[in-house]
């Protein structure tokens, strides 16, 4: 396959939500690394979308509004991925508010936690690493490691943040997959889940497909092996045939940024066949006619 045919990512972030770049910088890395076709999701967000689109309009780069849904089904988080959807939306965005508020309510309790395992740190310390978005744990990790109690983000997920341990916190009130799936629809959006790997729910995705309407499945994700990329490929043909349905196969590299220890997902690498890309953006322009 030549460079030329492997030119989308469909899966990134900003500073909107966890990412190392506003959404500026970031489209212009994308430029610098040959993409053509590109989705900003960021996570219960899409404050970032409009200055993506802006500038991707301003480089050549055709950027899809997008957004990644955090959910819950049976204790495991599970994420959806929003193509095309109206992110503009007044009940939208008054939802994902609730959801920002929420976020900013689980800081204090998170920090709370830390402090009582010896980890010292303020909402404003957490807050300089927040670009006006979507606060999240990396944030916490990267507070972590300005003040020296941790080395990377990896660490402080496995010592402090990541589920069971000593500092996680839930959300308030987690989103169902079904409820995400919704979203997506009513704002004319297109339903993907995101990095099934992480889940082991593969029959599971049978059933959001007929019962829920899920439109696709993220065969690519830099966590995802050729073993994994391969049964994920043949998941969907199964689906499709089964149910006499076509299914949308996306993928991209979920950047964030290269520091603070992600380095296992530079931008460019992890891409799907433009012929993906395509297929989603006719999809979505199907959907808005």
């Amino acid at each position: 396959m030549t460079n030329e045919h492997i030119n989308a990512d469909l899966h990134m972030h900003s500073t909107a939500s966890d990412g190392g770049y506003n959404p500026s910088d970031l489209i212009e890395k994308c430029k610098q690394v040959g993409l053509q076709y590109i989705a900003l999701t960021d996570h219960d967000t899409t404050a970032g979308v409009k200055e993506a689109i802006e500038k991707g309009r301003e480089l050549g780069v055709f950027v899809i509004p997008g957004i990644e849904f955090s959910t819950k089904y049976k204790g495991k988080s599970v994420h959806m991925l929003g193509y095309g959807l109206d992110y503009e939306n007044q009940e939208l965005c008054e939802m994902l508010k609730g959801q920002q508020r929420m976020r900013r309510k689980r800081l204090d309790v998170i920090i709370n936690k830390l402090k009582a395992v010896g980890l010292i740190l303020t909402a404003d310390d957490v807050l300089e690493f927040v670009d006006g978005g979507s606060i999240g744990r990396p944030h916490v990790a990267k507070a972590l490691i300005k003040k020296n109690y941790v080395h990377d983000v990896a660490e402080a997920f496995e010592k402090y943040l990541a589920e069971g341990r000593p500092c996680y916190v839930p959300k308030e009130k987690e989103m169902t997959p079904e409820e995400a799936i919704n979203w997506i629809h009513r704002m004319n959006g297109v339903s993907i889940i995101a990095h099934p790997v992480y889940y082991d729910l593969d029959d599971w995705i049978e059933t959001l497909v007929t019962e829920y309407g899920l439109q696709g499945v993220e065969v690519y994700h830099r966590d995802h092996s050729k073993e994994d990329r391969i049964h994920y490929e043949k998941l969907v043909k199964q689906i499709e045939t089964k149910h006499n349905t076509t299914l949308l196969k996306t993928g991209g590299s979920d950047f964030h940024h290269e520091d603070y220890g992600r380095v296992r997902e530079p931008l460019g690498v992890t891409r799907i066949h433009n012929n993906y890309a395509k297929e989603l953006i006719a999809m979505l322009e199907k959907k808005n006619r």
